[in-house]
């Protein structure tokens, strides 16, 4: 028989031995949960974690309509960080064009005539030069897939329709974009922005996006076309043509005079019924030289200072 020290011995080692899953149970729980939220924690902040060294299209950008179509421009330069990356950057890119939809639609064996709906539409293109050039390449493959399988022609809301579908199934996208072009079923102009998210808006008369389309807002207010009460009015557009480019020009030149992500010169396009047309402005600054500082100090006489020290007089005063 075993005595009373050797019974107790053994319970409290089997006692001990019941205690210690228990204790392990608890701290390997204790353990995994610290584990999981800080591999939760790593998750979300790679996720949002933003793109190092990104090209940026930090521009400005408007679109302008008038009584025949709409006048669409933008700047020239995109930046990645505080870097100009590229003077001549396009940011105009066109889905839809007359010439090349009357080309696409032609039949096999007899040619069709060319069709007077025919729609051009163009894409301004602000935020990521990456995202916003794989939406563009996107839509206009889906056109022409579409124009060649089906014969469907495309039109400037058809395109905005697509734009909002891409945007909001992807949302981590960095594109903010206005549609503009002149639409062959509406027969008139038409101006669509769409947000990061997916929004679609229609503006009656002006659009601007960008960077340097805060700066220039209030001269777009003030410039627009008022209606007969003197009031302001989204209904009023230009007349002519060459009021939208002026208009267009002179706003873009403001912005680029103040937005350090905008410059290079003006690339504006006149679509309208018969397609489009290409116009390039640059920046007139030589009333700035003008009244800059330097020029202003570089025109002072010097005849007021000391005359200048030669080796000759240095010596002598030694």
């Amino acid at each position: 028989m075993r005595s009373m020290k050797d019974r107790y011995s053994v319970n409290r080692m089997v006692s001990f031995q019941t205690i210690l899953p228990q204790w392990a149970k608890k701290i390997c729980y204790s353990w995994s949960l610290l584990l999981l939220s800080l591999l939760f924690l790593s998750i979300i902040s790679a996720s949002n974690a933003q793109k190092s060294d990104e090209v940026s299209m930090g521009t400005t950008i408007l679109a302008v309509r008038y009584k025949g179509g709409v006048v669409v421009g933008a700047d020239t330069r995109t930046s990645v960080s505080g870097y100009v990356s590229n003077r001549y950057a396009a940011k105009l890119t066109f889905v839809l064009d007359r010439e090349v939809d009357e080309f696409v639609t032609y039949a096999n064996s007899s040619p069709e005539m060319p069709s007077a709906d025919a729609s051009t539409c163009v894409i301004c293109r602000s935020g990521s030069a990456a995202d916003t050039q794989h939406l563009a390449s996107v839509i206009r493959t889906e056109l022409v897939s579409r124009k060649l399988l089906y014969r469907i022609r495309g039109t400037v809301t058809h395109v905005a329709s697509l734009l909002r579908n891409l945007l909001a199934n992807e949302p981590s996208l960095s594109a903010s974009l206005i549609c503009a072009g002149y639409d062959g079923e509406l027969g008139r102009g038409v101006i669509y922005t769409i947000t990061p998210g997916g929004t679609v808006f229609e503006e009656k008369a002006w659009a601007a996006g960008g960077s340097g389309s805060t700066y220039i807002l209030g001269h777009l207010d003030s410039c627009h076309p008022k209606d007969e009460l003197g009031m302001d009015s989204n209904d009023q557009i230009l007349n002519s043509e060459e009021e939208a480019l002026d208009f267009v020009s002179k706003a873009l030149s403001l912005a680029m005079d103040r937005d350090g992500s905008s410059g290079g010169f003006i690339r504006m396009y006149v679509i309208n019924k018969d397609g489009k047309r290409f116009v390039s402005r640059f920046v007139d600054k030589s009333n700035e030289r003008k009244n800059s500082e330097d020029s202003v100090a570089s025109q002072l006489s010097l005849r007021h200072f000391a005359p200048a020290v030669t080796r000759k007089s240095s010596a002598k005063l030694n």
